[in-house]
């Protein structure tokens, strides 16, 4: 029964990985990049900073207008209007005299042009930092995400890796259970020994299914950071050789000059530079030229423009001048603009000692991490061949079967500890590319 199940999820397996999509740590790191959420709301941030550049710019560019009228008059409007007088003066002599036409047809154009507002011009200046701001922090949003993305492929493998080791373990608990059993029936064991070969393979097998739940929610991790569909099989490709060597630490101000986040900080300074100007601005004029054309006519009957006709070209300059302003408003922005800069200086001053304190952390765990993998290594080594040789003295009779689970139980945490290592490495090398700007 055991093997007819075995070979129903074998075929289970083969199936899976048939339709399984391919991830090497590139394409993966791609998704990423593609799908993730927070990466796609960032580039619609971006979006919006561009439409807000070309929203400030607009106040610069001439506005134009066209305007209609068509009137039908169906009743006469007259005015008392004075038309003559008496000989040498006297009372006015005045007549009803129609103030309207049948129809009237006028047509209007005009066109109006800023020719300096400063609060326009700074309001287009901090437009353009803004999306240059939103240009970093993007950046910063992308290399936290690779940066995490590197570890989930690295989490999710090792996962994968433990299955791997606790399966063989399994296999070599199940080999020992065959083997006393085979003693037994040669008479050369003791049903104790059985019973601790089978309680032992049945603790392989439950740790075995742990380990698979454990890399199965990995895999799902692995997928929401990527956005791909729980539904999809994936298959991790990437084949990791040699760990990559210690790199040499930078200084501090390269480490600050490849960081996203702190050029943000100098462009937010920046941005509280042009606030500052802005609020300087409010108290300059504000000129502005309009030009406008109005032509049409007036008839009656079926004429429409042939009784009185409209023609008035007009132009004009505007210079508004701001006075007065109630309560400071004015000054005050001038000051909590000269707060922001301040502020400002004192984050870029935090964050320089914040980088700088990361640096010197960094370099020590990828010391301790080197040193871990290079100790878990050579204990593994000498795990696997203590589990080689305490098989082939057990199976001379030279010692017992607890001495032999005992040396496998021992190599699989040796080769556990081994893979920690590795990944505790890996991660702790991402963390100094994100610390340092560097891919």
């Amino acid at each position: 029964m055991r093997n007819i199940i075995s070979v129903c999820v074998f075929v289970c397996l083969l199936c899976t990985a048939a339709f399984a999509e391919d991830y090497g740590l590139a394409d993966y790191l791609a998704k990423v990049e593609q799908s993730n959420p927070d990466m796609i709301l960032a580039l619609k941030e971006l979006e919006l900073a561009r439409t807000n550049i070309v929203h400030a710019q607009s106040a610069f560019l001439p506005t134009f207008g066209l305007q209609a009228n068509y009137n039908r008059n169906f009743a006469e409007t007259t005015t008392s209007t004075p038309v003559a007088s008496m000989p040498g003066g006297g009372t006015l002599i005045r007549e009803d005299v129609r103030s309207n036409f049948d129809n009237e047809l006028t047509f209007a154009i005009g066109a109006n042009l800023t020719l300096f507002n400063g609060g326009a011009i700074t309001n287009y200046q901090k437009a353009k930092a803004a999306q240059a701001i939103r240009e970093q922090n993007i950046e910063a949003v992308r290399m936290h995400l690779l940066c995490a993305a590197k570890k989930l492929y690295a989490q999710a493998q090792l996962a994968l890796t433990v299955v791997t080791i606790m399966e063989s373990s399994e296999r070599l608990s199940e080999e020992m259970y065959q083997s006393v059993q085979r003693r037994i029936n040669a008479g050369t064991a003791v049903e104790l020994d059985l019973l601790m070969a089978e309680v032992d393979w049945t603790s392989k097998a439950i740790a075995a299914a742990e380990s698979r739940k454990n890399a199965e929610l990995a895999l799902i991790a692995f997928r929401n950071l990527a956005a791909i569909p729980l539904s999809e099989p994936v298959t991790l490709t990437e084949q990791f050789g040699a760990l990559p060597a210690i790199p040499e630490t930078p200084n501090v101000d390269e480490t600050l000059a490849g960081r996203a986040d702190y050029r943000a900080l100098i462009l937010s300074g920046e941005m509280a530079s042009l606030e500052r100007k802005g609020a300087i601005n409010a108290f300059l004029p504000t000129v502005s030229a309009s030009f406008s054309w109005a032509f049409g006519g007036m008839g009656n009957g079926n004429s429409l423009m042939g009784d009185y006709e409209i023609n008035s070209p007009k132009l004009g300059i505007s210079i508004s001048l701001p006075l007065f302003q109630g309560g400071g408003s004015r000054t005050a922005r001038i000051r909590a603009a000269d707060l922001e800069i301040e502020k400002t200086h004192i984050a870029l001053s935090q964050m320089r000692d914040a980088v700088e304190r990361e640096l010197i952390e960094i370099t020590f765990r990828l010391d301790e991490a080197a040193q871990r993998v290079e100790s878990a290594r050579l204990i593994a080594n000498s795990a696997e061949r203590a589990v080689t040789m305490s098989r082939g003295a057990y199976a001379n009779g030279a010692i017992t079967q607890l001495t032999v689970n005992e040396a496998i139980n021992r190599f699989d945490q040796a080769s556990m500890g081994l893979q920690n290592a590795i990944f505790e490495y890996r991660s702790a090398y991402y963390d100094w590319e994100l610390v340092t700007g560097l891919e």
